[in-house]
Formats: structure tokens, C-alpha cells, sequence
């Protein structure tokens, strides 16, 4: 007997988004990891961007400008994305994980809007308490991270899609990268 599936009549009904998009590990081997991924898991390929910079991408850590290094990967099964992040060096919400759980693991999870939303979105988890740890400004997105460990065991992150964040996702959607 097959069983049925019960859903929300409403499935956009989440508070600033409609998009849950993306499960996030940090990891102490990004190689090693994109490994597991597509030989034990299929994911197909990860899209690579290496030596990301927080000084280039306006980053911010704790409220205060920020100067760390991280690689990232990202690819897409079944509709959400999954990001892989490494931190080179510096202090950064990636090193603090990594600190507390030596194997790395599930950091945070994210919410994406559209750019022209981001703020709002932000503004709608400040008023609820929850407190951004760290920011970036990527030419795809801008993105904000809220600590919810305690809520909910893993980070928060709000990620505003630019124009070429758009189309990010859609080359990851269909594999041309």
C-alpha cells in the first residue's frame, strides 16, 4: 500500500520567503567532500570558486569589517542547493563551526529572495531576535547569517539573488557551468 503525503494547501507561506534553497556543510576538505557527494551520493558535479576573499565581498563578522579566505562549492539535487564551505583563513562563522565540531557538519541552512527583498527579510529576523553574525555582498547575491543555533541547531542565512544570481542558479539548475 503506497502511502500518501500530506502537504500545505499553501506551500509559499514561509515568513519572508518562498524558497527554502540551500543545506550547507562546512568542512575541513572541500575536495574530499565534493568526493563523497558524487561517488557515495550521485550528485553530478560542483560549480567551484576557490580563495573567496571576505575583504573583496564587503564582509562583515560579528559586526565588525572582516578578513578571512574560504573556498565554496555548490550544486543542486532535487531542487535545493547544496554548498560545501572550507575555511582558508581568518576568523569567520565557518572557523567558529569548525572549532566546535572537529568532523565539520551541517552550518546553516538558507532561505533565498530575490535581491529587491533582502532587506526586508533581514529586517523581519531582526524584529523576531535573531542576530546576524556575518555578512557578504557577492556579485550574485547578498547574503546575511543569523545565529539560530539555539532555536534550531545550525545557522540561518537569508541569501538576496542578484540579476547574475538568477542565472547562477539556473546554469546550476541545468548543469551548464
Amino acid at each position: 500500500m503506497k502511502e500518501k503525503i500530506v502537504t500545505n494547501e499553501e506551500p509559499n507561506n514561509t515568513l519572508f520567503g518562498k524558497h527554502f534553497g540551500q543545506v550547507a556543510w562546512v568542512v575541513r576538505n572541500i575536495e574530499e567532500s565534493a568526493k563523497f557527494f558524487q561517488e557515495t551520493m550521485g550528485v553530478p558535479r560542483f560549480l567551484k570558486m576557490e580563495n573567496l576573499r571576505s575583504q573583496e565581498l564587503e564582509g562583515i563578522y560579528k559586526g565588525q569589517p572582516a578578513d578571512f579566505e574560504f573556498h565554496l562549492y555548490l550544486a543542486m539535487s532535487g531542487g535545493t542547493m547544496l554548498e560545501l564551505i572550507q575555511p582558508v583563513s581568518g576568523k569567520s562563522i565557518y572557523t567558529d563551526f569548525l572549532d566546535q565540531h572537529k568532523h565539520g557538519g551541517i552550518q546553516h541552512i538558507a532561505y533565498m529572495v530575490q535581491v529587491a527583498e533582502f532587506d526586508d527579510a533581514v529586517t523581519q529576523l531582526k524584529n523576531r531576535g535573531c542576530r546576524i553574525i556575518q555578512s557578504l555582498v557577492l556579485p550574485v547575491a547578498r547574503v546575511a547569517y543569523f545565529d539560530t543555533y539555539k532555536e534550531i541547531g545550525v545557522a540561518t542565512e537569508i541569501i538576496g539573488l542578484t540579476e547574475a544570481g538568477n542565472q547562477l542558479l539556473e546554469q546550476l539548475n541545468t548543469g551548464n557551468y
